[in-house]
């Protein structure tokens, strides 16, 4: 007898925990962006940003990180297509680090060398100023030489709705390719829990 309500017991324990235990657990917070002044490349507007986004950043005379990452993203979209997200529920936003360089007509043939064409998908540049203080939400670091060589910091950053970044991801690196499961699974999070 003890045996059958110990097994009763048992199996409505299991039960209760896979019935009532959270899917996932939440993303934590872990500040705010709140310097939006930079425009979007090709309609010097300001972009809406009332949905989950990932932010990279980049400088189109990159020779390595910045490319690789670049396809990376590439096959993240089309990932997020097979899992059945449309582009209208996520944004890429890619903000360049070299503003004097990275004219609005570069950055636009940077897209068009990658076959960027995505409306989601948007470019952002401003001043140096308004980069500068852009970054610091993301405590990213970037220094360009006085040759105008540019080193900077590997982290993507992924926001949510309400521009609370939520999670932290690395750009590709070496033979080190972004985690686009990792992105998308965060995403999938950050959609669900914006409905």
């Amino acid at each position: 007898m003890k045996f059958f309500a110990c097994t009763i017991l048992l199996i409505g324990g299991i039960l209760a925990i896979y019935f009532f235990w959270p899917e996932s657990t939440s993303l934590p917070k872990m500040g705010t962006v709140t310097d939006w002044e930079l425009t979007e490349v090709g309609t010097e507007e300001v972009p809406a940003h009332d949905k989950p986004k990932l932010i990279t950043f980049f400088y189109t005379n990159c020779p390595d990180i910045c490319p690789t990452t670049m396809i990376d993203l590439q096959n993240l979209q089309q990932s997020m297509e097979d899992e059945g997200i449309t582009e209208d529920q996520y944004l890429i936003v890619s903000v360049t680090l070299d503003p004097a360089y990275d004219t609005e007509e570069r950055i636009l043939q940077y897209k068009e060398a990658f076959g960027i064409s995505s409306d989601n998908w948007l470019f952002l540049r401003g001043s140096e100023k308004e980069i500068r203080g852009f970054t610091k939400s993301f405590n990213f670091v970037y220094e360009k030489n006085k040759d105008g060589f540019l080193t900077h910091s590997t982290s993507m950053y992924i926001v949510d709705s309400k521009n609370q970044i939520r999670s932290i991801h690395d750009m590709a690196v070496g033979d080190k390719k972004v985690n686009t499961e990792e992105i998308l699974h965060h995403f999938m999070q950050l959609i669900k829990e914006a409905e």
